[in-house]
């Protein structure tokens, strides 16, 4: 099957959407398919066309990025070209998925968006191009679409743009091989000056909406031993770094904004409890939360539309309330406190992950739905 996924940004762009998009495609070039990614050309120093991992990349000519949106033009010019079996977009950022579908407008090979999020822009002027953006653009590619795919049925009900709409539940999808229980972090462990300590965990973009500050309120309400690795960088890092020296917990916070991929699942290795006290409708899953299970973690959650159906609350980890480090720092407590039920949680987390999460199973259900599209378009 020639399938061809279009994603606003691609690897070495950073992102929950484009590790999804990334995994998809190596998974399905594995399984002997024709894959190409359609991207943006945000950077010109990146190549127009490449191959990686079996598959192919094309960025596409793009006159530049504002409120972290390309202004990719070339992308419906190149997909009239491409001749695929079944395109997928993928959405956020908004006007990538909108030329694309006015260049397939007049064909009739199957398209399906998987909606990861709704649309957020930061600031006045943000909130006013967003709504405007989901007034003139959004209905007509919604339109054009043969199927809507969401992560969670919690998230796709509760969104405005999506209500009354047939939708796919396919969850995104974890490397299960590469985030798994037991790695070696000792070395880490020395490094970070972690010894003794009981170590929650957080990883993602310090942005506003990741609630990190929220989790920094909540670490002054724990035990002295109790230590925060906050893995990611962002613009936020100054204001959370001056924050965590407000807040007298400097000395129990390890930020690590350098940390690659490759070596993410040591540093969730290290871990006694995984932290997401994300706040905001831009998470329609908590990839986060997935990967941490599979390594074995319990978690704690904000109770959240999207993110909150990850777990089985009470199984696998546990939820708490949006906003409030209070209540958050309890959650946290009670997973301290108690090894054993943390282990269980852990366990049931990783039996979770491989049942709903893995590439194979999710890569699997998305497969179905081409050749279902295909057949019935």
């Amino acid at each position: 099957m020639r399938i061809v996924q279009v994603s606003p940004f691609f690897h070495p762009h950073a992102g929950g959407v484009e590790s999804h998009v990334r995994s998809l495609a190596r998974e399905f070039a594995r399984e002997g398919h024709d894959v190409t990614v359609v991207t943006s050309r945000y950077d010109r120093r990146l190549s127009r066309e490449e191959r990686s991992e079996g598959y192919r990349i094309l960025r596409t000519r793009t006159l530049g990025v504002a409120f972290n949106t390309p202004f990719d033009l070339g992308t419906a010019r190149l997909l009239r070209t491409l001749g695929a079996d079944v395109v997928h977009l993928h959405y956020p950022p908004p006007l990538t998925s909108f030329f694309a579908t006015r260049a397939l407008s007049s064909s009739r090979v199957p398209v399906c968006l998987t909606y990861h999020c709704d649309l957020y822009l930061a600031g006045p002027l943000g909130r006013m191009l967003a709504g405007l953006y989901q007034r003139a653009f959004l209905p007509p590619t919604l339109r054009r679409v043969n199927r809507i795919v969401v992560h969670t049925r919690s998230y796709g009900v509760t969104s405005a743009m999506l209500r009354g709409r047939d939708l796919t539940v396919i969850p995104s999808v974890v490397d299960l091989d590469w985030f798994r229980p037991g790695r070696d972090a000792s070395d880490l462990r020395g490094d970070l000056r972690l010894e003794g300590q009981r170590i929650l965990a957080f990883t993602g973009r310090l942005v506003p909406h990741k609630g990190v500050d929220v989790l920094l309120q909540a670490l002054a309400q724990l035990p002295d031993d109790v230590v925060l690795l906050v893995v990611g960088a962002g613009p936020r890092l100054p204001n959370l770094v001056g924050l965590a020296r407000r807040l007298g917990v400097a000395d129990r916070v390890r930020f690590c904004a350098s940390v690659t991929d490759d070596d993410l699942p040591r540093y969730l290795a290290l871990a006694d409890v995984f932290v997401f006290p994300s706040q905001s409708r831009l998470e329609g899953f908590g990839l986060a939360v997935a990967e941490a299970m599979a390594v074995g973690l319990p978690v704690v959650i904000a109770d959240m539309p999207g993110v909150r159906e990850v777990i089985e609350p009470g199984q696998e980890g546990l939820l708490a309330e949006p906003l409030l480090a209070g209540d958050l720092a309890a959650k946290v407590r009670t997973l301290l406190d108690d090894p054993a039920l943390a282990r269980r949680m852990g366990a049931a987390g990783r039996r979770r992950a491989e049942e709903r999460y893995g590439l194979p199973t999710v890569a699997g259900q998305l497969l179905r739905l081409y050749a279902d599209l295909r057949a019935t378009g």
